[in-house]
């Protein structure tokens, strides 16, 4: 909780320092392609796939996928653009497993409902039909976005994610047990 708590402060720091310094407008991407988040994500040392998905309305939706390794489990990334509503979505889909058949469902659901609302980055999405919670953060785009920007947001989720999991499943794992 504390290297979080920690993180967001650095993140919101550089954030602000940079808000204060003046920079040349072609640091900004504008508008936003997956392709400039897929250069953006290269930069960063990850490979990736880029999936086209077919939507039950009939359209189709590009985004990328990709897995990362870290300290505590290997999750499983994608990121995506909502051209409509100017915004970049990032998640890290199977996060954990809690299907509401479990006993300990509905306390841990609970407490990732209490987690969400203390939380100023990011947030838990669970899926009632298998259980699937989700992390997720959106960002708007609608003035184009810099490298560092989706660079910092896209390294935080994934550090939030890798340092809350063993916090998250030993909660899970007490929930069962009372």
């Amino acid at each position: 909780m504390r290297k979080t708590f920690i993180a967001l402060i650095c993140i919101i720091a550089v954030l602000a320092s940079g808000a204060f310094a003046r920079k040349p407008p072609n640091d900004i991407t504008y508008p936003v392609t997956l392709e400039d988040l897929g250069d953006f994500i290269k930069d960063l040392g990850y490979s990736f796939n880029k999936v086209t998905t077919e939507s039950p309305e009939g359209g189709s939706a590009d985004r990328i996928e990709l897995s990362i390794r870290g300290d505590n489990g290997t999750f499983d990334i994608g990121v995506q653009i909502f051209e409509s509503i100017e915004m970049i979505y990032i998640s890290i889909s199977n996060y954990m497993q809690v299907p509401l058949s479990d006993p300990g469902a509905l306390p841990m659901l609970s407490y990732l409902m209490n987690e969400n609302w203390n939380m100023n980055f990011g947030k838990f999405e669970w899926d009632i039909d298998d259980g699937e919670v989700r992390l997720s953060h959106t960002l708007p785009i609608d003035d184009g976005i810099s490298k560092e920007t989706f660079q910092a947001y896209f390294t935080a989720i994934l550090n939030m994610a890798d340092e809350k999991l063993p916090e998250l499943e030993q909660n899970f794992e007490d929930f069962r047990e009372e």
